[in-house]
């Protein structure tokens, strides 16, 4: 059986003039990096919310968050190798 990994994904409130927008993918939010069911990473984004509201604001200051999602790991891949938003399939 193949396991699926999933990543905490922040978006960030605001458009750039090119039309992209602020991504951050937390590579380490527990020691292993990433999660093994989209379950387990929503249950860790609903009670861990001030670590990643500290990991963003250290990132990007006072700026809004406009979502954080997990993602499944082949939708990550493709949004690095692309930058194309789209890519990032959210599951909350």
């Amino acid at each position: 059986m193949i396991v699926e990994t999933w990543f905490i994904v922040a978006v960030m409130l605001g458009v750039h003039s090119d039309g992209t927008q602020d991504v951050y993918i937390f590579e380490k939010p527990k020691e292993h990096g990433h999660f093994h069911s989209s379950m387990e990473c929503r249950d860790f984004v609903r009670d861990n919310p001030i670590p990643i509201i500290k990991a963003l604001a250290n990132q990007y200051g006072k700026r809004p968050i406009q979502k954080v999602m997990c993602v499944p790991e082949k939708n990550v891949l493709r949004f690095i190798k692309e930058q194309d938003i789209s890519n990032l399939d959210a599951r909350i």
